[in-house]
């Protein structure tokens, strides 16, 4: 792929500035990693923006079917699908899924650059953000894995599990947004009476540890003090990896 160098100081950017990679492992969840991504960089022309390579590859074998299953091990394809980026010319690589990270030492422990993890970014962003008691909005797999719950433990933040009821909310808002594309007006009610319920148990920070989920962060916020995207979150790590500053926090 063609290296552009700046010519003039009307066209220029960062020498250091480092490109980003990718793995796009579910079509919408990418697209709005990207919009989040973009939105956290201070720019007037389009060459302010960071390089990015993108490759959104919906046949990497599915990460719940392999959980759940037993089906085919993702990583291998992941790991691979890194090293083609950096190949490429990414200096950091990452992965838009949180499930996907339930797997995340057999796919990142011997990546060629790096590969910032959405579960610590997201984390970090609800510690920065000072909450205190926190819940997760999350697959059913990454429940069962207790990835985010071990992450907040090690923050020092309290949980406050979900009902097995919104578990299932969650689970079909995750599949609203998968196959429609958003969330949708008939759940809007049953998550209203949810998030009032937590924030009645203390609750003053949320996790959405779904990147299907960005599109509760608006309701969430009218709840939550803190809410930690992880699309925002890893694409705040994702820029400071590249040698760049995002202009908002994840929080």
């Amino acid at each position: 792929m063609p290296r552009v160098q700046s010519i003039d100081d009307a066209v220029t950017w960062p020498a250091g500035e480092g490109t980003l990679g990718v793995v796009g492992v579910a079509p919408w969840a990418t697209l709005d990693f990207l919009k989040a991504l973009y939105s956290q960089v201070a720019a007037s022309k389009d060459w302010h923006y960071p390089r990015v390579i993108c490759d959104i590859n919906t046949k990497l074998p599915s990460r719940g079917r392999h959980l759940e299953l037993g089906e085919r091990d993702p990583s291998p394809f992941i790991a691979e699908t890194i090293a083609e980026l950096a190949r490429q010319g990414a200096s950091a690589v990452v992965v838009p899924c949180n499930t996907a990270h339930i797997l995340y030492p057999r796919w990142a422990a011997h990546s060629p650059v790096p590969v910032p993890s959405i579960v610590d970014a997201t984390t970090q962003s609800l510690h920065e953000g000072r909450a205190r008691k926190a819940a997760i909005l999350a697959s059913a797999a990454l429940y069962r894995h207790g990835l985010y719950q071990r992450a907040l433990d090690e923050a020092g933040i309290a949980l406050c599990p979900l009902l097995d009821e919104e578990i299932v909310l969650v689970a079909d808002t995750i599949t609203a947004v998968k196959t429609r594309g958003g969330i949708g007006q008939a759940l809007q009610p049953p998550l209203e009476r949810m998030f009032a319920r937590l924030v009645h148990e203390g609750v003053d920070g949320v996790v959405l540890g779904c990147t299907e989920l960005a599109g509760l962060a608006p309701l969430a916020s009218r709840h939550a003090a803190v809410v930690s995207e992880s699309n925002a979150a890893l694409a705040c790590a994702a820029l400071r990896a590249i040698g760049m500053t995002p202009t908002v926090s994840a929080a």
